[in-house]
């Protein structure tokens, strides 16, 4: 799969529709809405056409929701009368074959819900799901919208008559010891439930439906995921994915960068070519000039804590080099006190790339 800039720079427009996507999940369905202050419409673009996908590292907050979820589940298995399970035990041998995605006869939706309620005929009765909050002040007027419509998706794919939003309050022992958690509906726990069909959640100033708002997200899927067009992207928000879109190509780039490479390669081919004639000085001098404009703008966009930056078949390598002034070295008789540290870079081509 190839893709490039619209001519106007706002949009990643790809060579072909995609064939292999992935699913729109409850999580990606608030970015669509633009509900998720952490991920845009442009981002969940990137991500199920597989154009880029944030690196995922686990955080203190992550793992402790990995390791409460299934205390509050046991929780909620005395909380309801009917029986509670989570995803291995209700599809039990078949889980590995459902793993991430529960819904594969289901077009565009997708993903996983946390647990649920179900009768003694195993039918499904609520869907729950569970999170974990270190700011009850964000629970305050009721569940968030992006959180809610996450829920109401999952409850309306099992076609559930209630969803159910269970929330755990954390403290800072919590996140040190996820695992002796102990949650107390009222104290440091809601149980919040809600009618699956009828819930309205906002959206653009309008109280819509969950079927309303999945309506708009197809809309959506069919506008810039069918037609492998993205949405507009927004230079603040998506500037870390840009970023690496630009570098993976950066003849696509918008800017410096990508002329400065362009005018370097052009003069590196001539330089080949006129290797067996006369005059080569002036376009050597030139070519050297345009690698060190190029060194420069790459060291504008090398990581402080990286060692190397790679863009198209150029790449900047840091070495850090320790020295002493000799002189006081030898005045003084220490080594530490003047000891001094400076950084080089070098700029190469990668063999197999000019």
């Amino acid at each position: 799969m190839d893709w490039k800039f619209n001519p106007e720079k706002t949009r990643v427009v790809l060579d072909a529709p995609p064939r292999n996507t992935l699913r729109l999940t409850a999580t990606r369905l608030g970015s669509v809405l633009d509900m998720n202050a952490w991920q845009t419409a442009f981002s969940a673009w990137c991500e199920i056409t597989k154009v880029y996908k944030r690196p995922f590292e686990d955080t203190k907050y992550t793992l402790a929701g990995k390791a409460i979820e299934p205390i509050i589940i046991d929780y909620l298995r005395d909380y309801f009368e009917t029986g509670v399970v989570d995803p291995v035990e209700f599809y039990g041998n078949r889980y590995k074959e459902m793993k991430y995605n529960f819904y594969p006869d289901i077009k565009v939706f997708g993903g996983m819900w946390d647990a649920k309620v179900i009768n003694l005929k195993r039918d499904t009765v609520a869907v729950i799901e569970i999170k974990t909050s270190s700011r009850p002040q964000d629970w305050v007027d009721g569940v968030p919208d992006e959180k809610l419509a996450q829920a109401l998706m999952y409850g309306h794919l099992e076609g559930a008559r209630t969803t159910y939003v269970v929330v755990a309050f954390l403290e800072d022992d919590d996140y040190a010891h996820p695992e002796l958690f102990v949650p107390e509906e009222g104290k440091n726990m809601k149980v919040i439930p809600f009618d699956t069909e009828t819930t309205k959640v906002m959206f653009h100033g309008e109280p819509c439906t969950i079927s309303e708002l999945m309506e708009y997200a197809k809309q959506w899927w069919d506008a810039y995921v069918k037609t492998g067009i993205s949405p507009d992207f927004d230079e603040d928000r998506d500037a870390e994915i840009l970023k690496e879109l630009r570098t993976q190509r950066p003849d696509e780039g918008d800017g410096s960068l990508g002329q400065l490479i362009i005018a370097l390669e052009g003069l590196q081919s001539e330089v080949e070519r006129a290797r067996i004639k006369v005059g080569l000085d002036v376009i050597e001098k030139q070519l050297d000039d345009a690698k060190k404009a190029l060194k420069r703008e790459m060291e504008k966009l090398l990581d402080p804590d990286s060692e190397t930056l790679v863009i198209g078949s150029w790449q900047l390598a840091k070495t850090v080099v320790e020295s002493v002034d000799k002189d006081k070295l030898i005045e003084d008789g220490l080594y530490d006190a003047y000891k001094k540290t400076s950084v080089s870079m070098r700029l190469t081509q990668k063999k197999g790339d000019k």
